[in-house]
């Protein structure tokens, strides 16, 4: 018999960043006139983290082909699987359009964000978790 496991969606987290790459995290996009409290959700940590991460990158890959972002907001949200083992089966995070005015540089910039995000790489690891 195969466990079916209730659907869940968390987030939309937001993370704005500016041009000097200050973080702002909230759970509306007016994160800067309305920032969240601390969260005690798992998932929530782990979707701030991946929405920041990929904000930095995309400075970092506009940074290599000598482009300035204005700020901008980036969303995330993740989904539960609906079979065990309990775990998110996907994440989805949203970056605007205008971050550039070329089409092409933008694919590129979120493409080679994707790539270097330390974060997005980490969710693709294995896990060992044992006792000391």
């Amino acid at each position: 018999m195969e466990i079916k496991v209730k659907p869940k969606t968390y987030g939309p987290v937001f993370v704005h960043i500016d041009r000097q790459r200050t973080v702002f995290y909230g759970r509306d996009e007016d994160v800067i006139d309305k920032p969240s409290p601390p969260t005690n959700s798992p998932a929530d940590t782990l979707l701030f983290a991946l929405a920041a991460c990929i904000a930095i990158s995309l400075h970092m890959e506009a940074e290599k082909s000598r482009l300035t972002l204005d700020p901008f907001c980036v969303r995330a949200v993740c989904k539960k699987a609906q079979d065990l083992p309990s775990r998110f089966d996907r994440f989805e995070v949203s970056v605007p359009r205008s971050i550039t005015d070329d089409h092409e540089s933008a694919e590129r910039l979120i493409k080679g964000a994707k790539s270097i995000c330390t974060v997005s790489n980490t969710l693709d690891a294995d896990v060992t978790l044992r006792l000391i």
